[in-house]
């Protein structure tokens, strides 16, 4: 299961790389560009997807039982003082945007893929570095 963790904390740092490496592009045409907005949503799903399934694996490795939603699984993660419990119920947002890329795909995800870009980038690299300290 470690080296499934590595693989897993190895793509979501390359995801965060790409977003952190080209954020002021990425931000200055999102507005106006379908490929921007396409890129993006799929890079910060990923990530999303990724953390989640993080967390799920580092739950069940140290033997606690399998949360039943996305959310549950970066609460336990605090819970079980796997991460900060503070840093876990602010990090908590990343299930909801990945259930926002999942199922409103009709509605306008710019503004809110902006905020993430501005805001949850930082997020990330904590969360990277808090599981880090766990293997």
């Amino acid at each position: 299961m470690k080296e499934i963790l590595f693989s897993k904390i190895q793509r979501l740092k390359g995801e965060t790389k790409y977003l952190v490496d080209n954020k002021p592009k990425l931000l200055q045409t999102l507005p106006s560009s379908i490929e921007t907005k396409k890129i993006v949503e799929r890079s910060v799903y990923l990530c999303a997807e990724i953390v989640l399934d993080i967390a799920d694996l580092i739950i069940i490795k140290k033997g606690y039982p399998k949360p039943s939603t996305y959310s549950d699984s970066i609460y336990k993660l605090g819970e079980y003082a796997l991460i900060p419990k503070e840093f876990a119920k602010k990090f908590v947002y990343i299930a909801g945007i990945r259930n926002f890329l999942a199922h409103d795909y009709q509605k306008n995800t710019a503004p809110e893929l902006g905020k993430f870009l501005k805001h949850g980038l930082n997020d990330l690299k904590k969360f990277i570095k808090a599981v880090e300290a766990l293997l």
